[in-house]
């Protein structure tokens, strides 16, 4: 059920069979010589790497959709590889954007631009073959005059080594150094996992030196003193402002990250939108310690302050060795202040997945597996990008209406997407209350998704619209608003076949998911659900529905008395463990744009609040919370319910976290 994903660039003036091409609004935010570092792993779906590829050096970016490389190093484990000379990428005016993959020819890197530095991977390449791929991809501008007085502070370090060379294993590591600003590192002590039976690992080395050349450093590990993580020197880039840090080998495949600590006070995790990249490694079936159930990911998220705890609502899309394809996982974690030890971003998923965070200056996170589950990952503030025109649509305020999944979800056909942070996009606030169908005007206002007006629910400063179910025939929708016959600027969103998010209590896409009993009751902890229970849960973004009598339901209409049916296959866990009957998934009766699911609550379902996990192709949605008892309770079934009220989404939280 996972949907690979075509590609389009743009700016190499690729066309797609049906739908745009990607926006290009923001090319100018690359511009200007950058250095990176790509490390690629292929394998062959099993947990056995069959090429490593790490490639680093220059690439300079024109500011209008084209790139050079320089000259710079493959280091390659099964021989030549073919670089092309140039490329072609496309940005957005958010950052996010695509660029041609200078490892393999036809496929393409997603990318996230914040403060300057890109971030990247080319997870929706997926494989081919029988053979799958995972990279990393960053890359930040060049600073030539570095020199090592450009190098002072105090640093943290996370790394991930893939099993090649002497160790002999698949590896995390964290570090500490201290650049004193002429050439000296002192002694460096080196933690870190290495899989299932290797454990623990530490590497001890005295005398630790780096220098610089032509703004480029090379940390060099002599005297190590105990088993070898790190022997040969490592190049390292730092960022700009010097708070970021990253690198790796020059003769081998390894990828490490790093963030400065603040000169005073106590880091802490902005409130802020968030880009991210990252890698994760399950070594905990593994008994060869070798590279197993790779994942690498770009994604979002928010960070905000609820209650005094921190929330991180966020959406990834990964691509998993073995699969084929990638998927969007939207998920939500807490955090405290500073530095934190907590679960991996997809930790409801695996409870074992537990990262070591490090927060440093500017807010800047990275994150260190702690085994069995390995990885890195880093994670950059964002600003929101500055309105332009008379009238002005955020691209990163687009969310999923019901769970507020970040716009690297996409969208779906006949989901409820909301626009929040535009700028002069309706006169008045108001939302249809008659019912469906909902029109496609409503206070002057329309709302254009590939050219086509959109049923609206709601306009003012948070406009919510479904989106037309023709858009199933594009890769890459545009959006544009429409005021008062002013038009907004247009912004464009990957197309996916479900974009799940389900509705909850309190709105917002946090807390108990909007769920009923058999006989209509809401569904609480002091009214949980019951193992073996049928129940309905309502949500937007399941895509597509079945032809009533071979007529297509209409854009905003209402469903009839029986609801209609969802093309695509969904899936329905509860604590990680999978309803074995789903009765009906669709739309339901008598709405527009809600959709339901009746499912029974697994049998094996703990009792507690459980997180409730929607799944459809390229879609995994584990937000919302089912309240479980732990005992058997009657309550009347029935069929799918109807005249059901749209749930208003309030409190929205936009890019600035509110």
């Amino acid at each position: 059920m996972i949907r690979t994903l075509s590609l389009c660039l743009a700016a190499a003036a690729t066309l797609c069979a049906a739908g745009p091409t990607w926006d290009t609004a923001g090319n100018g935010l690359l511009n200007g010589t950058y250095n990176f570092r790509q490390v690629q792993y292929t394998s062959d779906g099993t947990g056995n790497i069959t090429q490593q590829i790490a490639y680093f050096g220059t690439i300079i970016f024109d500011g209008a959709g084209g790139y050079t490389l320089g000259n710079n190093t493959l280091v390659d484990s099964a021989g030549s590889l073919g670089i092309p000379a140039s490329g072609t990428y496309s940005a957005a005016i958010s950052g996010f954007g695509i660029l041609s993959n200078p490892l393999s020819t036809g496929s393409s890197v997603h990318f996230l631009v914040a403060n300057n530095i890109l971030l990247g991977s080319s997870t929706e390449s997926s494989g081919s073959n029988g053979a799958f791929v995972n990279d990393l991809f960053i890359a930040a501008p060049a600073t030539p005059a570095f020199s090592a007085s450009s190098f002072t502070g105090t640093y943290t370090i996370a790394g991930f080594l893939p099993g090649s060379g002497t160790l002999g294993t698949a590896a995390d590591t964290t570090f500490q150094l201290n650049p004193n600003g002429s050439g000296s590192l002192g002694n460096v002590s080196v933690t870190g996992y290495g899989g299932a039976s290797a454990g623990a690992l530490s590497q001890t080395s005295t005398s630790v030196a780096y220098k610089f050349s032509n703004g480029v450093g090379t940390i060099s590990f002599p005297n190590v003193t105990t088993a070898a993580l790190y022997q040969a020197p490592e190049t390292f880039f730092l960022a700009p402002d010097t708070n970021f840090v990253f690198g790796g080998s020059p003769s081998g495949f390894d990828m490490f990250v790093g963030v400065r600590a603040p000169s005073s006070g106590t880091p802490a995790v902005a409130t802020s939108l968030y880009y991210e990249i990252g890698l994760d490694n399950d070594e905990s079936q593994m008994v060869d310690n070798q590279t197993s159930n790779l994942d690498t990911y770009y994604g979002v998220f928010n960070a905000f302050q609820s209650n005094g705890t921190g929330t991180i609502l966020g959406h990834e899309r990964l691509l998993y060795a073995g699969f084929g394809a990638a998927e969007g996982v939207a998920y939500t974690t807490t955090y405290p202040t500073g530095s934190y030890t907590g679960p991996a971003n997809v930790g409801q998923l695996d409870p074992s997945a537990t990262v070591q965070y490090t927060v440093g200056a500017g807010g800047i996170r990275i994150g260190f597996g702690i085994g069995p589950w390995l990885g890195i990952e880093v994670a950059l503030p964002a600003a929101a990008p500055a309105p332009s025109g008379a009238a002005f649509v955020d691209p990163t305020g687009i969310v999923n209406t019901a769970s507020s999944a970040p716009f690297t979800a996409g969208i779906s056909p006949g989901e409820f997407i909301t626009l929040y942070n535009g700028v002069n996009l309706s006169a008045t606030t108001q939302c249809w209350t008659a019912g469906p169908p909902f029109p496609t005007t409503l206070g002057n206002v329309q709302v254009m998704i590939d050219g086509i007006a959109a049923p609206i629910y709601c306009v003012g400063p948070q406009m919510t619209v479904i989106v037309p179910f023709e858009v199933s025939t594009s890769l890459i929708a545009t959006i544009q608003v429409i005021n008062n016959n002013v038009n907004s600027n247009t912004v464009t969103a990957w197309v996916y076949p479900t974009a799940p998010g389900v509705f909850s209590i309190p709105s917002g896409g946090l807390g108990l998911a909007a769920a009923e009993h058999g006989n209509y009751s809401l569904i609480t902890t002091s009214n949980p659900a019951q193992p073996g229970e049928t129940v309905a849960v309502y949500l937007s973004g399941l895509g597509n529905v079945f032809p009533v009598n071979g007529v297509a339901l209409s854009d905003g209409a209402a469903a009839g008395p029986k609801g209609d049916n969802v093309v695509a296959n969904i899936e329905v866990d509860v604590a990680g463990f999978g309803s074995t009957s789903i009765p009906y998934a669709g739309l339901t009766p008598g709405t527009a744009g809600l959709y339901q699911i009746n499912f029974q609550v697994p049998t094996n379902a703990p009792a507690g609040s459980d997180v409730l996990a929607i799944v459809g192709p390229n879609a995994f949605s584990a937000q919302a919370l089912l309240p479980v008892g732990g005992s058997s309770t009657s309550h009347a079934q029935t069929p799918a319910r109807q005249n059901r009220l749209l749930p208003r989404l309030n409190g929205a939280r936009g890019t600035n976290g509110q």
